[in-house]
């Protein structure tokens, strides 16, 4: 029988970027290449999953 203390529970409005990248199907490296381009990030260095898709939607559809 599985318990709450025996899963690992994963925030999405807090993701290392090498766990976004992972969930995402994504290289570490691109992610980091958005952090770069500025894609939005914690003061601690997470990313909020649903920011990150903002993000990059609007790159796509307004070619920031």
């Amino acid at each position: 029988m599985t318990t709450q203390n025996d899963t690992k529970q994963i925030n999405p409005a807090a993701l290392s970027p090498e766990t976004a990248a992972k969930m995402l199907g994504l290289q570490v490296d691109i992610v980091q290449k958005h952090i770069v381009q500025g894609a939005p990030v914690a003061a601690d260095g997470t990313i909020s999953l649903i920011s990150y898709a903002a993000w990059l939607n609007s790159r796509e559809n307004y070619g920031n």
